[in-house]
């Protein structure tokens, strides 16, 4: 008989690695799937699947995944956190996965009662049933508080080596992970990044003052300073050293194809993106100016040159120092 293969949805965290080694040790095959959004980083999972010695694949979620954060059919959590209908649309994917590389089962690190809306028992019922994949998800973490799934009634794997973990505490699966040699995993902690105040404050009146944003203005929302400027573009402002490499690599393409506008000062200052595909008036470059210069060093004197860059189109403007007054009548997006 041919060996078994699982898809399992891979976030770098703890506890899907955890739930993927223990099924790798029982000789099954099987293949990391983790799916990209504007709120994860991909980087930590990669190093995850080769510490397991497994295949990766990426998937972006694509804006249907923006779209599902908009208007969730099961609701929020306690911010933009629109969990069970998340899920569903994971599971979506990874179903559609497991039939494209002929796998058998799915594989997830959720834990009962881990999580207060999606690892419920009955949230769990929803998500299976509405994903198509009753019977198909197999819950390593917990799956001795679970009914059984088809992996293990037809003794694809042995249930009595599967674990059962409950509840919101990580100490079992540190315990777990130390006995089994992982060594390569996030720590436990920071969870999804919809589930933070800030950041869902942000993300909604974005949305509302933005209702068809790009992906990469999606993405430029983990990072900076945002404000919405008089002709309604989007600017990002770096707060430090690290932000401005964020922002200048996430928004590289995008400003390569002429479709967003970065402002990198030639003095001691934040850069900048503009996320708008409108080729940016001058009185809006100087908005975006007098902001940079209101977050630069205060000791800066006299005129600074600023340079503009989109697409094969590089300039320089001019700001004045102190800031224009018009800095400050922009109010940041929190």
């Amino acid at each position: 008989m041919s060996k078994r293969k699982a898809i399992s949805l891979m976030s770098g965290g703890l506890d899907s690695t955890l739930a993927t080694k223990i099924i790798l040790d029982q000789g099954i095959e099987v293949i990391g799937l983790f799916l990209e959004s504007p709120f994860g980083c991909k980087e930590e999972v990669q190093a995850v699947a080769k510490h397991l010695g497994i295949r990766l694949r990426i998937v972006d979620k694509g804006m249907a995944y923006i779209e599902l954060i908009r208007n969730p059919k099961y609701g929020y959590g306690k911010n933009m956190n629109p969990c069970i209908d998340c899920r569903i649309y994971m599971f979506d994917i990874a179903h559609m996965i497991m039939q494209e590389e002929g796998a058998d089962f799915i594989i997830t690190g959720e834990v009962l009662g881990q999580r207060p809306m999606s690892q419920r028992r009955d949230a769990m019922d929803i998500i299976d049933r509405d994903s198509k994949t009753k019977g198909l998800v197999l819950r390593p973490l917990s799956a001795k508080h679970n009914p059984p799934t088809l992996a293990e009634t037809e003794a694809w794997v042995d249930r009595e080596q599967l674990l059962d973990i409950q509840g919101r505490g990580r100490s079992e699966q540190l315990k777990w992970a130390e006995s089994l040699q992982l060594k390569s995993y996030m720590p436990p902690g920071g969870g999804c990044l919809l589930t933070d105040v800030n950041f869902s404050k942000r993300l909604r009146q974005f949305l509302e003052t933005h209702p068809d944003p790009s992906m990469t203005e999606v993405r430029l929302l983990r990072y900076g300073r945002h404000f919405d400027l008089s002709d309604g573009s989007h600017l990002v402002i770096g707060r430090d050293a690290e932000e401005n490499d964020h922002l200048q690599e996430t928004s590289k393409d995008d400003v390569s194809e002429g479709k967003m506008t970065l402002l990198r000062p030639y003095f001691s200052g934040p850069m900048a993106v503009l996320a708008s595909e409108k080729v940016p008036e001058t009185i809006i470059l100087d908005e975006a100016a007098a902001l940079i210069a209101k977050y630069s060093k205060k000791s800066l004197l006299d005129t600074q040159m600023i340079e503009v860059k989109r697409g094969e189109i590089s300039k320089h403007i001019t700001v004045q120092f102190p800031p224009p007054a018009q800095a400050e009548a922009l109010p940041v997006l929190n």
